[in-house]
Order: structure tokens, then sequence, then C-alpha cells
């Protein structure tokens, strides 16, 4: 999910099943009450949570809608689900009791036993599936898949933000639900399966009370035209860069939500714009009728709403294809101009501990 689990991937297992337009159903009670807890309310906040709303529809290899975890941004979730820059989630509950089986697991448990993760202070000690994901969610570093780490770690960092801090912000209830979501969709709505409170509570020793029950962005209703997932003209480029998941795989000077994405370059487009456009390889192109850009502001624009139309060499051409229907005319030009003042200035003086604009696993155009 949009940040959650970067570290969870890899499987190569896969599951033939008849692409579905929407999310797996969830039998209802009408028995819990007001009990926030309850695994049909907890699989009902999840789903709001990572696609914005509930029953989410689309069309095979389309994309699903986009909620405020951003899971859908960065993995498929539901069978159909146009594929992703990172591997599927579907399955993962399965393998994720092998991952805590793996010597890598049990060195990394040990490594961080008496300090901690780094980011997180978590000491890794997941027992059970349900406990590894809640361990994943709250401590992406705490264990990290091999071969899905950022480059020069050696699988000791995964590129996934910690999405309970204020960058993101989601709240524990918030983060307990979106587990919740994940096990009901892997047991095709059975909520039996839905042990995540406890998974929670075991893991980390406390018990999750009416208290707790916090989201922090609660929905809306009715809902008039859904505009949580399109940038408008009277947000900041912060806020933009946010919602439209950015953060997830670019690093961006000056922006502090945006400082550890590294499937993209960093975004100091202020000196590299004009570069690009000079390049022999984006002169082709331009003869060629893909791109037409001839200024720096062009070719930003030119980037986000035609990705394919230019691709940098040495880069992968993963960058979504949607936000030309994402982003108001006026949110797009407010985000360029932004954007065309950043430069390796802004980087080096501002975050140096930022990383470069060169490597990486997989890169989108800049």
């Amino acid at each position: 999910m949009g940040l959650i689990l970067f570290r969870e991937f890899g499987s190569k297992r896969a599951v033939k099943k008849t692409a579905p337009s929407g999310a797996p159903p969830v039998a209802v009670s009408k028995s819990t009450g007001n009990d926030p807890f309850a695994p049909e309310q907890l699989v009902s906040v999840g789903e709001r949570v990572i696609f914005g709303g509930h029953a989410p529809k689309f069309e095979p290899n389309q994309d699903l809608p986009v909620g405020r975890g951003q899971c859908p941004a960065c993995h498929v979730i539901l069978e159909g689900q146009r594929p992703t820059r990172f591997p599927k989630l579907i399955g993962v509950l399965s393998r994720a009791g092998e991952r805590i089986q793996e010597e890598r697991y049990k060195k990394t448990a040990q490594k961080y036993a008496e300090t901690g993760e780094p980011k997180t202070g978590i000491r890794p000690h997941a027992r059970t599936a349900g406990e590894y994901l809640i361990e994943s969610i709250y401590c992406p570093s705490c264990y990290v898949v091999e071969g899905f780490g950022l480059p020069e770690t050696e699988d000791a960092v995964s590129m996934m933000p910690v999405i309970d801090r204020p960058e993101v912000g989601l709240s524990d209830y918030e983060m307990v639900a979106i587990i919740a979501y994940v096990q009901a969709a892997e047991a095709q709505g059975d909520l039996s399966k839905v042990t995540a409170r406890q998974d929670w509570e075991n893991y980390f020793g406390k018990k999750l009370t009416a208290g707790d029950a916090i989201e922090t962005k609660a929905p809306s209703a009715p809902a008039m035209p859904d505009f949580s997932k399109v940038g408008l003209a009277q947000e900041t480029p912060e806020e933009i860069i946010e919602k439209m998941a950015c953060f997830a795989c670019h690093t961006i000077p000056t922006v502090p939500i945006a400082q550890v994405g590294k499937i993209g370059p960093v975004l100091t487009l202020k000196t590299t714009a004009a570069k690009r456009i000079a390049s022999p390889e984006y002169q082709r192109a331009l003869k060629e009728g893909k791109v037409r850009a001839t200024t720096p502001k062009q070719y930003v624009v030119e980037s986000i709403v035609n990705p394919d139309g230019f691709i940098v060499p040495g880069f992968d051409n993963a960058m979504p294809k949607h936000f030309k229907e994402r982003l108001t005319f006026a949110a797009l030009d407010r985000l360029a101009d932004f954007l065309l003042t950043l430069d390796e200035e802004a980087m080096k003086n501002q975050f140096q501990s930022s990383p470069a604009d060169t490597g990486g696993v997989s890169k989108t155009r800049d």
C-alpha cells in the first residue's frame, strides 16, 4: 500500500483469479453496536484510508483511487489493478509467516535487539504473520526483504516512509485498520481472519481502547464531487506534492515529506530542465513528434502530463500516467513554477543527507 509495506514483497507465486471490479465483499453484521474495533468496522475504516472511499471500482489495468494512506499509488492491492512501481500486496499475509522464519529476519532482530531500529526505535520481535504486518507498517526498516532496500544500504533501509509520523500522520487506529483490510482482502471477506487489533496488542504489549479510535481525516458525507485526490488551484505546492504522492518516488528539495524517495530522480529542475531539452535524446524525440517543449516550464508540465514522451537515458518508464486527470490547470501551473525554483544549491544547503540525483533502483522521468 502506498506507503505500507514497501519492505514486504518479492513472492514469485502467481495467483490466478478473475479480475474484480472492486474491493472484496465484506459481510456486515448488525450486532457490533458502536464498537470501533469490530472487524467489519476496522475493515471499513481501512478501506477509506487506502482508497479514500468505499467499494472502489476500476476497469482491468486501470488505477485504483488513492486514499490518505497512498497505498494504491505504489502497490497492486486488488487483482486486475494496473501494475505499479512495486510488487503486489496480494498474498502478503501468507508470505509474512515465511519472513519471520528467514535467517535474515532473525539476524536483523538480533542487530536491533538493544538499540532498536534507528528511525523508529522499534525492536523487531514479530512472532506471527499478523504481528509481522504490524511491525512492517510501523517500522519498514525493521526488516527489508532482499532486493527492495535503498541502493547502497545492502537492503538495510526501506524505501517506505514511517507513515504514523507527522509527514503522513496516520493514527494507530488507521494503521490497524489498514492491516485489517489487508487481512480481510486475503481471506476473501472472511472476518474471522481479521486479527489486526489482537496483533497490534500482542506486538506492542498494551490494549487499544475506544479512545484510540481516531481517524485523522474523517470522511465527509454526502460526498459531493470528490476532489480529495485532485490537485487544486488554492493548494500550496507542498500540499499538491503530498496529495499526488510525489514523495513516494522523488526527493524534492525544501519539501520535508519528500526526503526519502529514490525511485525517481531528485527534482532539481531549475538546473536540469534546460539540460534535458538540449540533450540529443530529447531533440530526437522532438523530431519524432513525441514531445514539443522548448522552455523549462513547458518541459516540466510535459513531464507530468506526458511522461511517455521522453525518458531520460538510464531511467525506466515508471511514471504514473494519470496526473493529467488529477491536476487542475492552475494547480499544474503552480507546481511547475515551484519545481523550477529548485536547484542543486537548495539540495546541498538544506538537505545534505538526502539522496543525490543519480543512482536508484528504477527511476522515473524528471
